[in-house]
């Protein structure tokens, strides 16, 4: 098991945090020792399926679910695309983003862009926490260096994605959405990532999509991504 000090969160949150992380060789036994040490305000523990059998001890020490984060990967190969798919890849394009464009983002999140994570599914944190937390989360992505894109439909801008290498093979597709007037128009914005990491000379691209987003996770598979891990999540938050 790994604990980890989330003090990222405490900045985003306003509570202490801890991240839990099963690994394999973890007993019933170690995890509830180790679970009965954690004093942080709030607490996040991932369950990989293949361990699927320590929930109940998990949940006995006061953890409840919140979601199933999927894995998904795509080899970067060309997908047969129907005349629909087709007409969303070409209707688009994609470009690095600038200061302005980066500031349309912040806007964007401002505004409700993501309202469907564990965040914004608990009601123990007030309005708003959403949105600080990706607000704090892409000033760091691109402070370290990570690739933002915008991608454009015409003269505008439609949605983004953050991309950062994980080795010389594989990038990681660590953020993306459409914005607000453009979110229920059909505009593919996935489907222009596996062109900019083939341009980039990766072979591969993995990135994680919350149970609770279905029809993001559909986007995916039709797009040519498959699962490849799913890890159980569980929150708990301590009073008093």
């Amino acid at each position: 098991m790994k604990i980890i000090d989330a003090v990222w969160e405490e900045r985003n949150l306003g509570v202490t945090a801890a991240e839990i992380i099963i690994e394999k060789d973890d007993t019933p036994e170690y995890v509830s020792e180790q679970l009965t040490g954690i004093s942080s305000g709030y607490s996040v523990i991932k369950v990989p399926s293949e361990m699927s059998h320590l929930l109940k001890t998990v949940q006995e020490k006061g953890y409840v679910f919140i979601e199933d984060m999927i894995h998904v990967e795509h080899d970067l190969r060309e997908i047969e695309m129907n005349r629909v798919l087709k007409r969303l890849y070409e209707s688009t394009s994609y470009r690095s983003m600038t200061d302005a464009d980066f500031e349309q983002l912040r806007t964007e999140i401002e505004k409700g862009m993501f309202n469907n994570d564990r965040i914004s599914n608990d009601s123990c944190f007030p309005s708003g926490t959403s949105a600080k937390r990706y607000l704090n989360w892409t000033n760091d992505l691109r402070a370290r260096g990570a690739l933002f894109y915008v991608i454009t439909y015409g003269s505008e801008n439609v949605g983004f994605v953050v991309l950062d290498k994980k080795d010389e093979k594989t990038y990681y597709s660590v953020l993306g959405g459409g914005y607000e007037k453009f979110r229920k128009s059909g505009t593919g914005i996935i489907q222009k990532e596996p062109e900019i990491v083939r341009k980039l000379g990766g072979k591969r691209l993995v990135t994680s999509v919350s149970s609770n987003n279905v029809g993001q996770f559909k986007a995916l598979i039709m797009n040519g991504y498959r699962p490849y891990a799913i890890d159980h999540v569980l929150i708990k938050h301590r009073v008093g």
